[in-house]
């Protein structure tokens, strides 16, 4: 999974970065993670770190039409290089763009319906998982809120 800084400070700043596993996060994304507690929470954080080579680079700037490297033009550069893995952002041109080159995306909320699905996490935890997103300022429309609950409540 090549996680974006998105996913990475929502997680992080509650604490929650342990429902991530096995994932790879481009070199730019991890300069995007500067305020705590996401910052301190990165350092306890398993994961690979990729460098997308300079042609993917060039690519993934060309199709975001972007001018300058960010996390952003990192995780699709990433994606080009690894099209198999899942992408884990809640930017939505991010998620487009990823979408639109045939990868898979996931965002913060699907990581914790996954882990409750899983196994890693009961029910319940998932739950106030998201209350405690909600709680920390995460972007979540009620109408989302409850169709998380729902998807919870049929695990």
């Amino acid at each position: 999974m090549i996680v974006d800084s998105t996913v990475l400070i929502s997680l992080g700043n509650i604490g929650k970065l342990d429902l991530l596993s096995e994932c790879v996060i481009p070199e730019k994304v991890i300069k995007e993670v500067t305020k705590e507690p996401a910052k301190s929470a990165l350092n306890s954080l398993k994961f690979r770190l990729i460098i997308p080579s300079t042609k993917s680079r060039r690519k993934a700037l060309e199709i975001l039409g972007d001018e300058e490297e960010t996390g952003d033009s990192d995780v699709v550069a990433a994606l080009i290089e690894n099209p198999h893995y899942v992408v884990a952002t809640d930017d939505r041109r991010i998620r487009n763009v990823c979408k639109a080159l045939g990868g898979k995306v996931t965002g913060t909320l699907g990581i914790v319906i996954h882990s409750a699905k899983t196994g890693k996490i009961a029910k319940s935890e998932a739950l106030e998982i998201v209350k405690q997103l909600d709680a920390s300022g995460f972007r979540m429309s009620l109408e989302l809120y409850e169709k998380v609950k729902e998807i919870l409540d049929r695990i």
